[in-house]
């Protein structure tokens, strides 16, 4: 009856470590899948969030293209860019006042070219020299 007995617990043993070795695998496979279901929903949320914001930028193009095939577009374009004036209208232009404005009348003033003496007195004594005559 021993022999029974003893021969039944190892065979209980050998069913426990035959169903863990079918287990251990199985369960493995299913943590994989998880992780990687879990990665689908976040791949999916990004690309959604991607989605929702190229939509956003279609709608405000197609509003700019509704906008750029207007005749309100093409005025305001020929006479902001283009300076365009419609007949009868005079266009002025805002000239700057001040020093900055062009002068005619002033001349440059000219610089003389300096000789090659008053050059290398320049270099060896960091100064000019005084002008000769």
């Amino acid at each position: 009856m021993d022999d029974r007995l003893g021969g039944n617990a190892t065979l209980q043993r050998g069913a426990t470590v035959l169903l863990l070795l079918m287990i251990v695998p199985v369960a493995i496979s299913f943590n994989a899948r998880l992780a990687t279901i879990r990665q689908m929903h976040q791949d999916e949320a990004r690309l959604e969030q991607a989605v929702a914001t190229e939509q956003a930028r279609q709608a405000d193009l197609q509003s700019l293209r509704g906008y750029v095939v207007s005749a309100a577009y093409v005025e305001h374009w020929a006479r902001a860019n283009a300076r365009m004036t419609r007949p009868g209208e005079v266009a002025v232009i805002p000239v700057a006042s001040g020093s900055s404005q062009f002068n005619p009348s002033a001349p440059p003033p000219v610089s003389v070219p300096a000789s090659i003496l008053d050059e290398w007195w320049a270099v060896f004594f960091d100064e000019t020299p005084a002008p000769r005559e």
